[in-house]
């Protein structure tokens, strides 16, 4: 189990740090192709496939080059056989978000295979 949590929060690593410097190799590696991000905004579910979201981080400015310092952390992770859940958060102001990632154990390693996210302003 202890070998199954360092593995899942490599992934985890992977993908904040990707997330913070724009890194869409590091993030497509991070995540299962198919997967999705799912979010409530006002009151309805908003889903976007991994492909559209990989190519919109592709053409935005990363937090790191506008100048953010990396105030990502992972809260929680819990692992059951071969499917694993985390709580982890990531700062791109004006925003802050809160991820719930599922995660599955793939031939390839521990891959995402869903994003619920929340945003709050900060």
């Amino acid at each position: 189990m202890t070998s199954d949590i360092a593995a899942v929060e490599a992934v985890l690593w992977l993908y904040l740090d990707a997330l913070h410097e724009g890194n869409v190799d590091g993030l497509a590696q991070a995540f299962a192709p198919g997967s999705a991000l799912y979010a409530s905004t006002n009151g309805e579910v908003s889903i976007i496939a991994l492909e559209p979201w990989l190519e919109r981080v592709r053409n935005r400015k990363s937090p790191k080059d506008s100048g953010h310092e990396s105030r990502n952390d992972i809260f929680s992770i819990e692992v059951e056989g071969d499917m694993a859940l985390a709580k982890v958060t990531s700062t791109f102001p004006p925003k802050r978000f809160i991820d719930f990632l599922s995660l599955v154990r793939t031939n390839a390693g521990w891959k995402i295979v869903a994003k619920t996210y929340h945003a709050i302003d900060i």
